[in-house]
């Protein structure tokens, strides 16, 4: 049987513009193999983004065993003035030993250059009623915790392996509890239904859980480069394909974007009618280590005509680099995708409508930001999360709405007359807009 590992709830402290907000999703034990797709909506700078750097932060402590590290500080993540970032995500996981409600949670602050990971902890129990929680692993600052053990009360072998991990965790900027010297220990310490709750985490999670950034979509904008996200089989991560000209690639990584345009070209052409991508192999070369690679370029093709697909618009080249994710939602109830600023580029009753498809069809989760609100007339409520100017409560859903309700006309109303909880809009006026750009006319060079 497979896992399959679901969020159900975040909460955020101290992250970016955020000092507290929280999201729950709509994914239940009976709702394991239907969709969850969450769209984060509100004023620019109001706490969109930090929901999807949340994610981000969860992709790199999942992935410690890459040594993939936290973020340099100059990437500005803890809130104005305070010292701790705290984030926890609550998970549901389904495994061949039962159902488990799973928290993780961890507090990040400032290490030299880069953030470090002060407090961490996994804790679970079974979907039985009155079942408590227990602790699966435990670093804070009063020691480490494995199971029922300390570290100081474990034999030599097992402590120093904890010892180490902790040592690289630090020394790495990286997660302790998903390190892999830690492997052994889970072994001797915990027992088999815990060991496969951490695989459930380390392994399940991470490969399915993909984070698209507006990095990625500037790098595309800027004409540089298209980052191709891949979800097949066997292969998951992201491509980088370069625009200005031809690109040389190892064999299998070649293979692995032939896989990926022919998996496209099926949903493509049903989205952009006419549309292909095709791969013009120039030829085959030997790389700096000897091994072979292949030198090609991608077209696009409509009909007879063949071009570049650097000639493409923005909109198509965002389209074309998530689909492979956006086919993962579809059919892996196990997928969890993130994207900022979905929107940016897409025609919106296109993008209404691949949302439609989803929210009614798919498997898995998808979590995005967005500034169009065509979205809000095609998805539930339930599914729409709204941030506020309370920056201790950035996250809420509108109040008033009813099942047929347009929820769109409910959040115009509420930006223009409030009416809700928390203020969701900080009031502009006309008049001031007006006269401000006619003052900032007749500014004058002083130099």
């Amino acid at each position: 049987m497979k896992s399959i590992v679901r969020v159900t709830k975040v909460e955020i402290t101290n992250l970016k513009n955020v000092k507290n907000g929280e999201f729950h999703t709509n994914s239940t034990f009976n709702t394991l193999e239907k969709a969850d797709v969450i769209g984060f909506y509100g004023q620019n700078g109001s706490g969109k983004t930090a929901a999807v750097e949340a994610f981000n932060l969860l992709k790199t402590l999942l992935s410690a065993n890459y040594n993939a590290p936290l973020p340099k500080l100059t990437s500005n993540l803890l809130y104005f003035n305070e010292k701790t970032i705290r984030l926890l995500f609550q998970f549901i996981i389904e495994n061949q030993f039962g159902e488990f409600y799973v928290n993780y949670s961890v507090s990040l602050t400032a290490g030299k250059g880069r953030y470090q990971i002060v407090e961490e902890q996994v804790v679970y129990r079974e979907n039985k009623e009155n079942e408590p929680f227990k602790v699966l692993i435990s670093k804070t600052v009063k020691g480490l915790t494995i199971g029922a053990n300390e570290s100081h009360e474990m034999n030599e072998s097992a402590r120093v392996s904890v010892i180490v991990a902790n040592r690289m965790a630090t020394s790495n900027s990286t997660s302790f509890v998903f390190r892999e010297e830690l492997k052994e220990v889970y072994e001797e310490h915990l027992e088999e239904t815990e060991i496969e709750i951490m695989k459930s985490l380390s392994d399940d999670l991470n490969r399915d859980l993909h984070i698209i950034d507006t990095i990625q979509y500037g790098l595309l904008v800027a004409n540089l480069v298209m980052p191709f996200s891949v979800h097949l089989e066997r292969k998951r991560g992201h491509i980088p394909y370069e625009m200005a000209d031809t690109m040389v690639l190892p064999l299998d990584l070649f293979k692995t974007i032939d896989q990926v345009v022919s998996q496209t070209n099926i949903v493509l052409q049903t989205i952009i009618p006419g549309l292909l991508i095709k791969i013009r192999q120039i030829n085959k070369q030997k790389l700096s280590d000897g091994s072979e690679g292949v030198r090609f370029e991608f077209l696009s093709k409509q009909g007879e005509i063949e071009l570049p697909l650097r000639s493409e618009s923005e909109g198509t080249l965002k389209i074309i680099s998530i689909l492979s994710t956006l086919i993962a939602v579809y059919n892996n109830p196990n997928a969890c995708v993130v994207i900022d600023e979905l929107d940016a580029g897409i025609f919106e009753y296109l993008l209404g409508e691949i949302l439609e498809v989803l929210n009614e069809n798919a498997q898995g989760q998808l979590f995005f930001t967005s500034h169009n609100l065509r979205i809000l007339e095609v998805l539930p409520i339930r599914n729409l999360w709204f941030t506020t100017l309370n920056e201790e409560d950035r996250y809420q859903q509108l109040k008033g709405v009813e099942r047929l309700s347009n929820a769109r006309d409910i959040y115009l109303r509420a930006v223009q007359l409030g009416g809700q909880d928390e203020e969701v809009y900080a009031e502009t006026n006309l008049y001031d807009i007006k006269t401000a750009f006619r003052k900032a006319g007749i500014i004058h060079d002083k130099y």
